[in-house]
């Protein structure tokens, strides 16, 4: 009898951008994992695309690719506005889903999305890949060891001059900001608090209607308040910072899928004696590399730390295997906490 937890988990690519060339670099090295479909909006793009990356069935319409009866999990790479929609269309048939950032343009239509994933007994896993990071948990545990005393606060910059106006920054770089104030600030033991609640947000609009650049302050249960800039029109250090009332921890560059991080204690009069930093290094996992394509050439990866993508990918492949419907390092509820504080910051900034 062969072994469920070493199954072969079969994919498709629904979308054929940048993000969907890094993720299949990714699940071509996973091990008993396939890439078998792609789907595109057009025979000519799921050819290119197949053909570039050697995946054989090739799907003019995410339709087409949805319902292949041999698909085990849905990629939702697709142009962000359609995600909801392409979502539906794999839980519909029964796929599980790992959908990118953003899942939905407002936690309503996200908890539609959950609710179908839920109700047709469907893996469902928002792609906020930094959730999945070894750093991430690293950090937690420096949080909960009590090493920097109690947490009071906590801000992150994701800022980058990348494309105003074609999307809305609040939804692009602003969810990782939100996330890592959940992370930080946020109980992860809490099933029925309140959440957070904003106090305060503002934008600057581009003239197509998309927020370019958001500010907020929020507030976290327990009187910690968390802080973000996010942008699309410039940039910032794109780092962040967890404060504590014996010190801070410090996530440089590039904080939503970090590598890093620096705990430095402080002591004394005005907290003034600082101890020289502690630096904990999570790389990369080294056995992840850039692949050739089928005619030879190696592209590389188009976003910073891609090789991330593989603790994702991994998890969705370890929860298929295990008949969960979600994860437990980002679950339903998790993920309608951030959806919703993105959805009220808009709301909030937009008055």
């Amino acid at each position: 009898m062969s072994d469920p937890t070493t199954r072969t988990v079969r994919w498709a690519i629904m979308g054929t951008g940048s993000i969907a060339s890094d993720m299949v670099q990714i699940l071509k090295q996973l091990p008993n994992t396939e890439v078998i479909a792609v789907g595109s909006r057009s025979d000519e793009g799921a050819k290119r695309f197949g053909d570039r990356w050697g995946i054989p069935r090739q799907y003019g319409t995410y339709e087409e690719a949805a319902s292949d009866k041999d698909i085990d999990v849905c990629y939702i790479a697709t142009p962000s506005l359609r995600h909801p929609q392409d979502c539906l269309l794999a839980i519909k048939n029964g796929k599980s889903v790992l959908c990118e950032k953003s899942m939905a343009p407002n936690d309503v239509i996200a908890k539609e999305v959950l609710d179908a994933a839920k109700e047709a007994n469907t893996l469902f896993v928002h792609g906020v890949w930094s959730r999945f990071f070894p750093a991430m948990k690293k950090i937690r545990d420096i949080i909960d060891s009590g090493e920097i005393g109690t947490v009071r606060s906590a801000r992150a910059s994701f800022c980058q001059n990348d494309g105003a106006g074609s999307c809305s920054a609040l939804l692009e770089t602003g969810i990782y900001c939100a996330q890592f104030l959940q992370w930080a600030l946020g109980d992860p033991n809490d099933k029925d608090g309140a959440g957070p609640v904003v106090r305060g947000a503002c934008q600057t609009v581009h003239e197509s209607g998309n927020d370019e650049h958001v500010t907020a302050v929020i507030e976290f249960p327990g009187n910690k308040i968390g802080s973000f800039e996010c942008s699309l029109a410039h940039c910032s250090d794109r780092s962040a910072t967890i404060y504590g009332s014996a010190g801070v921890i410090d996530i440089p560059f590039p904080f939503w899928c970090p590598t890093q991080v620096k705990v430095t204690k402080m002591t004394g009069l005005g907290s003034q004696q600082w101890s020289e930093p502690e630096i904990h290094e999570c790389p990369l996992p080294s056995d992840v590399v850039a692949l050739s394509t089928e005619s030879g050439c190696v592209p590389g990866f188009n976003f910073v730390n891609s090789q991330g993508l593989s603790y994702e990918a991994a998890e969705v492949n370890r929860c298929f295997r295990e008949g969960l419907i979600e994860s437990p390092s980002f679950s339903t509820q998790q993920c309608i906490e951030i959806m919703r504080l993105i959805t009220d910051i808009g709301k909030y900034a937009a008055k």
